[in-house]
């Protein structure tokens, strides 16, 4: 289905001016999504890519102001230089908006937009399909550095995510130790083994917050988290046959390493204990190594980067019997439905963590250009800034519930055609933006049982503090 696609717009699209019959206006967007660095998932292109075709087959079909979309899709390697960089690229080909994975690159290409010469802003809205960093689009940031405080506030509207914030999922690891007896003990403490940036140091944070919410109030000794932190990638960062050996023996020790906001050292504890439970939340190309040389006897939980099946493949026999969480890997019902036949006919691996968002993240960019250029004449004059206030209004309560596909998109654009307000439904969740431009969504307690992911129970984090949804 995918080369069927591609051949048809080719021919629509190569060496047809704006004159010539089946000559299209097309609207050009940009991806910059890992594919060959430390957190890559085979899928995410794939996603993203249908989720062009599919538009672009509704479009065609319905005769649309001869309209077509190009997302050009970059390998970000997962290194925040490189993705700051081809977002200069992308935008100054044309790209009207991004759509960005991991939380460090999105933090990069962030910063950009609060340039302090306004000659080298980057002046186009981002979605990002792999960001759960609890500093990203947080107003209340303090962060020294004036840059990266700004692009965590993003006071100016410019950053969503079609990902959710690790905040809740942390909530779902305090329910699950609650579930175990372990967040009861008087002592708690939960050692986390992370990245050493937005994501990791701010998943300490998030934790911490999450641990302190489910505190009893009696409790005579507040829980403690300790972070250790690696750098993963980029100059000297670990290359991804590190065998972890350091941090881990420092990870189930008796000593509580303190860190300040920037996950470096700053002193050790006055309490001195092994931790109760200790969590993996390395990054995709590291977390196979960890797992392989653990080996205390304290129990260990994944983070959402461990849910992919390269995982099982490098560990083999040794992954049955891991858990960990992730948000749900697709909205039970119609939606998610609908993009995980699509995405199995166009060939793909099996479903993992962030296909879906991945695909809701170049759909949810689409239509908000469709909202956005449907009273032009011509759509490719749309201004970014256009499509950044459209982001807001593609989730109207009031709105005709869309759905993935070439027939959801294709009802989508009958009704913004007619001026009518939308409600999309994505294959993730339902893609609600909150005024910072964030999503909540469920998220699954999982293990792996014969070589292969089953879901244990399912946390609704639409819901505050995350109750349990439904359990095998």
């Amino acid at each position: 289905m995918r080369n069927l696609l591609i051949l048809m717009f080719a021919a629509a699209l190569a060496g047809c001016s704006g004159e010539e019959a089946g000559a299209k206006n097309v609207l050009q967007l940009g991806g910059i999504v890992d594919r060959t660095g430390d957190i890559a998932n085979p899928n995410w292109y794939s996603a993203i890519a249908m989720a062009q075709d599919q538009m672009n087959v509704a479009l065609d079909r319905g005769g649309y102001k001869d309209l077509a979309f190009d997302i050009a899709l970059r390998d970000s390697k997962n290194t925040r230089s490189l993705a700051i960089s081809l977002a200069q690229e992308l935008v100054a080909g044309g790209a009207k908006a991004l759509v960005l994975d991991s939380s460090p690159n999105t933090e990069g290409v962030a910063s950009l937009i609060y340039d302090p010469d306004p000659a080298k802003r980057l002046g186009v809205p981002t979605v990002s399909m792999a960001a759960s960093s609890p500093f990203l689009n947080n107003r209340d940031d303090r962060s020294e550095d004036p840059l990266v405080r700004a692009a965590r506030r993003d006071e100016e509207g410019w950053v969503f995510r079609t990902s959710m914030s690790a905040l809740p999922q942390t909530r779902v690891i305090m329910n699950i130790l609650m579930r175990k007896g372990i967040a009861d003990k008087d002592h708690l403490k939960i050692s986390v083994l992370g990245t050493k940036n937005a994501f990791g140091v701010g998943y300490v944070s998030a934790l911490a917050a999450a641990a302190a919410e489910a505190a009893r109030p009696h409790d005579a000794h507040p829980p403690v988290i300790e972070g250790i932190f690696y750098v993963p990638s980029g100059p000297g960062g670990v290359p991804t046959d590190y065998n972890f050996a350091d941090e881990l023996n420092r990870l189930a020790d008796d000593v509580t390493e303190l860190t300040d906001e920037e996950g470096n050292t700053i002193g050790e504890a006055a309490r001195r204990s092994p931790p109760d439970v200790i969590i993996d939340a390395t990054n995709s190309g590291h977390n196979i190594n960890v797992t392989k040389n653990y080996s205390a006897a304290i129990p260990l939980l994944h983070h959402d980067t461990f849910r992919r099946a390269q995982v099982i493949e490098g560990l083999g026999g040794a992954a049955d019997g891991q858990e960990g969480t992730s948000p749900v890997l697709f909205e039970p019902g119609p939606s998610g439905e609908a993009f995980v036949h699509a995405l199995g006919v166009a060939g793909a691996v099996e479903v993992g963590a962030f296909d879906a968002v991945a695909y809701d993240a170049a759909a949810v960019l689409m239509l908000a250009s469709l909202v956005a250029s449907a009273k032009l004449d011509d759509p490719t004059d749309v201004a970014p800034a256009q499509i950044r206030d459209a982001l807001m209004e593609i989730n109207e309560p009031s709105g005709a519930v869309v759905r993935p596909g070439e027939a959801g998109f294709a009802e989508a654009i009958a009704r913004i055609a007619r001026g009518e307000p939308i409600n999309y439904e994505g294959a993730s969740g339902s893609c609600d933006f909150d005024p910072q431009g964030d999503v909540l969504m469920k998220v699954a307690h999982w293990t792996i049982e014969q070589r292969s992911f089953r879901d244990i129970a399912i946390f609704d984090c639409v819901q505050p503090r995350c109750p349990l949804f439904r359990h095998r």
